[in-house]
């Protein structure tokens, strides 16, 4: 069924978007999965990602199920027989997609497409066989926009572009649970997010710590510095240099709690990131430290946010190359310390909650 010919009244039946990582990438693409939710409500809309990455695709209000893409064996055919194997069962359950959506635009995400059997089949990257249309990547555009141009070729109206993410009540309460351990406040905390798993992308430790103690002192209170358990070593590096003003909480959250977290803050102050984009999308303003990406393809989505970039990269993937480090070194901490104060006296601290 052609895309001009779905409408409210006839809608597909059945979705599958694909979009396998990263964290950050997964967060955008809950702007075309609000879209097509709006635009047909009563369709299944299913998700496919890497298990990793489950419960950012379960934070999205949008998704009617999850698919979990195998683990990558090093045998794409294993691989493919997994995957397979997936779709069967719930094709037996479910019916088939009437649409299958590639918004990663690799060869592993169009390997689901394909598998998936949709009738039409669409998405990113280079020109497939059997596809209605590819979008090709495009850097001069925000990432969102180019999710929402795709939307728009599925004759989907994209009105929103906000990405989405809700948290449980269970990790809610075990974040309350963490938090008060720590001595912490509930909310209204300001986050610190240096490290990224691309060490190019990560602000030196020793500017983090510099940071926390000046933000820290202003505010009364610790900044809580924030990572998965591949950052919970520099994170703790952070905190021994400014112990009074910096408390890890890195490695010690599920990836639920740590939504849980980045929505309840006042501020982050993050690298180029997963957390980042999550943050925004939840609602928290967010000053972005860019060295060798552009914040104008990847940059936190909507109003109210801060980007510091001391050095422009002549393109988007400087992060790749060896010497893709030094942007994010050029990055002072006086510049930095001004724009969290500037933000944090432009979003004052939230009432307290009576309970």
């Amino acid at each position: 069924m052609p895309p001009e010919r779905w409408t409210r009244a006839a809608p597909p039946r059945r979705i599958l978007v694909v979009k396998l990582s990263s964290f950050g990438d997964i967060v955008l693409a809950t702007t075309a999965l609000r879209a097509m939710r709006r635009a047909f409500p009563e369709t299944d809309l299913r998700l496919a990602v890497e298990r990793r990455w489950v419960p950012v695709a379960t934070a999205c209000p949008d998704v009617d199920g999850v698919f979990e893409s195998p683990a990558r064996s090093g045998s794409p055919i294993r691989e493919a027989c997994a995957i397979h194997r997936q779709l069967a069962v719930d094709r037996r359950a479910n019916g088939p997609f009437d649409l299958a959506l590639d918004l990663q635009g690799l060869r592993r995400s169009c390997g689901w497409v394909y598998l998936s059997g949709a009738r039409m089949k669409a998405g990113h990257g280079h020109t497939r066989p059997g596809w209605a249309f590819s979008v090709p990547p495009d850097r001069t555009r925000h990432a969102v926009r180019v999710i929402a141009s795709t939307c728009e070729r599925l004759g989907v109206a994209a009105a929103d572009l906000s990405p989405s993410l809700r948290t449980s009540a269970a990790d809610e309460t075990r974040l309350d649970a963490i938090l008060d351990h720590e001595r912490l406040p509930r909310r209204d905390f300001v986050l610190l997010n240096p490290i990224s798993r691309w060490a190019s992308k990560s602000w030196p430790v020793a500017k983090a710590a510099s940071l926390a103690s000046r933000i820290a002192t202003h505010t009364g209170e610790r900044m809580i510095v924030t990572g998965g358990p591949e950052e919970a070593g520099l994170a703790a590096s952070i905190v021994r240099i400014a112990p009074e003003h910096a408390v890890s909480l890195a490695g010690r959250l599920s990836l639920g709690e740590a939504l849980c977290l980045f929505g309840r803050a006042r501020l982050m102050v993050s690298c180029d990131s997963g957390p980042m984009h999550a943050a925004a999308a939840l609602g928290t303003p967010v000053v972005a430290l860019f060295g060798p990406t552009l914040p104008e393809h990847t940059g936190p989505w909507g109003d109210g946010h801060r980007v510091v970039q001391a050095m422009k990269p002549p393109d988007h993937h400087a992060y790749r190359r060896a010497d893709g480090a030094g942007y994010m070194d050029a990055i002072g901490v006086d510049p930095v310390a001004q724009a969290v104060l500037e933000s944090l006296r432009a979003h004052p601290a939230r009432a307290a909650d009576p309970s």
